[in-house]
């Protein structure tokens, strides 16, 4: 069995991970050039990213229980 995220996902992490796609690239844009890396803006972009890392892993977690994958 192959995993693909985008039959894994429920619908509402589908439209999760739609919503915080653009939202990383928005704060992205609003960082400073210099010091960018301790600006509040990375920090949110920062917690978007592990936000749909998350989100992942939890599909990923929830077909390898499904299909016996252990």
């Amino acid at each position: 069995m192959v995993f693909d995220l985008e039959s894994a996902l429920s619908k509402k992490e589908h439209n999760q991970l739609r919503k915080m796609e653009p939202m990383i690239q928005y704060h992205l844009a609003r960082t400073p050039l210099w010091g960018s890396r301790e600006s509040p803006q990375w920090a949110a972009a920062e917690k978007l990213k592990e936000g749909m890392a998350t989100i992942q892993k939890k599909a990923r977690a929830r077909f390898d229980e499904q299909h016996g994958i252990f």
